[in-house]
């Protein structure tokens, strides 16, 4: 992997490359920018670039042993830290307990979609954390010397998820780590991450990509055509994570329209039965997934008004969920669509703040077959 491979941001490359060759790489870095930015990716090949014994042209060579083994995610030198589900039965208790987990996530959704590797943990309702036993593990390998280079590297995945008594312990060796050590911090909340903390970091921020690096991304790593490319490129909002879900069929966004598609076509035909039997599938799906079911219809409620009133140009719908739309929008009007979106964050709300899953949907269904039914 090398810079060249992620794409946009094309100034924090320039920055990460500077840092190298002043020779002014700081002993804590923080990448932080929302989800799907590529900051994970940009982390990995920073510290490839740091390792590689024959650097090209602002880039690791990709051909000598320490980018092999980074290829492999087995340089001894690179250490992950990322937030888990503590297990005392399963023996799991720092991060090296799913390490093989965690190369199915680096190699299968290098992007870093959060609830992928809650899923890859089986992680349920629970919410992954570092714990204090990681912050231990750390304070005792930055007492070691190097391994085979000149730098130890800790890629910290989520440093906002880090326990209280793991921060404060880590704060010492944050802010006084040992010649060799490097801390690279990738954060999609830079706000949660515990202050004396985040002082201690220098951040580069990761913005969201344009248009047309999502549409570039989509046609080599996926081979879409131009024109496909383009046209999904606005609907993954700047995301690779986003954009790799679309060129999924079979993932959410499929599975999300099916839910949105029956669960509306049964409220507009008042069948409550299936409402239920739909609640209690959506219910189902736990937690998580279930709050960005309703993000997702939020969205669907704003794009169904904006296609009901015309305005092509701030439509953003695959060509799926515009086939639908094409008939169900003129429900979604000026006389029902505000409390449409207010029943909807509620419900998001109210499912975050772990109420009863399958009566909240069920009663967010029942508000849906009256707000159809309301005449414009």
């Amino acid at each position: 992997m090398n810079f060249n491979d992620i794409p946009g941001h094309a100034d924090a490359k320039d920055r990460l490359r500077a840092l190298v060759s002043t020779a002014h790489v700081p002993h804590a870095l923080l990448l932080s920018g929302p989800p799907g930015s590529g900051k994970m990716l940009l982390a990995r090949t920073f510290a490839q670039y740091l390792h590689c014994e024959h650097p090209t042209d602002g880039n690791p060579c990709g051909k000598c042993n320490a980018c092999r083994m980074h290829a492999e995610n087995s340089h001894p030198d690179l250490h992950f830290v990322y937030p888990i589900v503590k297990s005392e039965k399963q023996k799991r208790t720092v991060s090296a307990d799913v390490a093989e987990q965690w190369h199915e996530m680096l190699s299968t959704y290098p992007a870093m979609p959060v609830e992928k590797w809650h899923e890859l943990l089986g992680a349920g309702n629970s919410q992954p954390v570092i714990y204090v036993n990681e912050a231990d593990r750390i304070v005792e390998a930055d007492a070691l010397p190097a391994y085979s280079s000149t730098r130890k590297i800790f890629i910290i995945w989520q440093p906002e998820r880090l326990r209280p008594e793991a921060a404060n312990k880590l704060l010492k060796v944050i802010e006084e780590p040992s010649d060799t050590t490097l801390f690279i911090m990738v954060s999609n909340d830079p706000l949660k991450i515990l202050p004396t903390i985040a002082s201690r970091l220098q951040n580069i921020h990761i913005g969201r990509l344009s248009d047309s690096d999502i549409a570039g991304y989509l046609q080599q790593t996926k081979g879409l055509s131009d024109n496909d490319a383009w046209r999904l490129a606005p609907l993954a909002h700047g995301s690779l994570i986003e954009s790799d879900e679309l060129c999924r069929r079979s993932g959410e966004p499929l599975e999300f329209l099916q839910m949105y598609q029956e669960s509306m076509r049964a409220a507009y035909s008042k069948r409550v039965g299936m409402l239920k039997s739909l609640a209690e599938n959506a219910a189902a799906w736990g937690r998580e997934k279930l709050c960005r079911y309703l993000t997702y219809s939020a969205r669907m409620i704003r794009e169904n008004f904006i296609y009901n009133m015309k305005v092509a140009r701030l439509r953003t719908m695959t060509p799926d969920e515009e086939a639908f739309s094409q008939r169900f929008s003129p429900f979604i009007n000026h006389a029902n669509v505000e409390d449409f979106s207010e029943e909807t964050d509620m419900a998001r709300r109210d499912i975050e703040r772990n109420g009863n899953a399958k009566l909240v949907m069920f009663d967010y269904f029942i508000h849906c077959i009256m707000l159809l039914h309301r005449k414009a």
